[in-house]
């Protein structure tokens, strides 16, 4: 294997040995003047701007029926340090429709000279034309619906269906936007289990894009009761609670009668236990003949309502 000659080994050495202060400081002014370089050169680099639009006095009474941009992109160019000096900051540019009095679709232009970009130029504007329309604004009353969500507990019911109040409500906005409107609705009525008993709830209204409410918070209230059912119970035979001294004949001997109450009662009720009654007075029952008496129940709860009894009139024959 050859070897390096010595001398040469000196020299090379001493490239990285010899004055080591000098050779530092040259490489210090190197990357310096590499980096004030690199600042100086220019470049190219897109920035998002908040778009805040400025609207006609209320005077005009207009309003936007469109949506409005809410930004734009602006392509800059100019020294490293400045463009990412702008990137990392804020920047709001209006679009000033105040010029604008009457209805009509417009079109808006960005101008360069709106952004306030100091020290680079503006090469693009994305968009740079947005179309607006502008329409009167009116009032309206609309309706106020409820909407429930979730399930009543078996066996219980709404009383009526639930009221808002107030339930007319005063909207304003875009003319188009207000005819397309046939109601608005409160946010949705939670109703999973709810015992029997009287509620009342404030509930928000859902919004509504472009349109003003003279109200943003409305009552609503309903009752729960138990869920009421009929019931037929026919072949029922009619008392005259007479003791046996006195001979009585009842003519039908039996009624057919329709109960309304709770579910949770009549469901379980025994036929048994209703009793028809031939309503006889005193006068009747010191006398013989014939006669009519009315029919009446007994036996039932004071929850349960008697919707009919057939017939409701029965013929008594008393003798003794």
């Amino acid at each position: 294997m050859n070897h390096i000659p010595f001398k040469i080994k000196l020299s090379f050495k001493g490239i990285f040995t010899e004055n080591k202060g000098l050779k530092l400081i040259a490489l210090l002014i190197s990357l310096g003047l590499f980096t004030a370089v690199r600042m100086q050169e220019k470049v190219e680099r897109w920035v998002d701007v908040d778009v805040e639009v400025v609207m006609p006095a209320d005077e005009y009474s207009l309003a936007l029926s469109n949506k409005p941009i809410t930004s734009v992109r602006i392509q800059i160019r100019g020294r490293n340090t400045i463009v990412e000096s702008i990137k990392n900051d804020n920047h709001v540019v209006k679009m000033d429709l105040s010029k604008y009095k009457r209805p009509g679709l417009y079109t808006f232009f960005f101008e360069s000279e709106m952004f306030d970009f100091k020290g680079v130029d503006i090469l693009d504007i994305s968009p740079d034309a947005v179309s607006v329309r502008m329409e009167n604004v009116i009032s309206r009353k609309l309706t106020v619906e409820i909407d429930t969500v979730g399930t009543l507990k078996d066996g219980t019911v709404f009383e009526s269906k639930p009221e808002v109040s107030p339930a007319i409500v005063l909207a304003t906005g875009p003319a188009s936007v207000i005819r397309s409107v046939a109601m608005v609705k409160t946010e949705d009525v939670g109703i999973d289990d709810l015992e029997v008993g009287k509620y009342s709830q404030d509930v928000p209204l859902v919004p509504v894009k472009g349109l003003k409410f003279s109200n943003d918070r409305f009552t609503v209230k309903f009752n729960i009761i138990e869920k009421k059912i009929l019931r037929t119970f026919s072949g029922l035979i009619v008392q005259s609670g007479i003791d046996g001294k006195i001979s009585v004949k009842i003519k039908p001997e039996t009624v057919l009668i329709t109960l309304l109450g709770p579910q949770r009662i009549l469901e379980k009720l025994d036929a048994s236990l209703i009793i028809p009654k031939a309503v006889l007075t005193d006068k009747v029952l010191s006398a013989a003949g014939k006669f009519t008496a009315d029919v009446t129940l007994t036996g039932l709860d004071e929850s349960i309502e008697v919707k009919a009894i057939v017939p409701p009139v029965v013929e008594v024959e008393i003798s003794k």
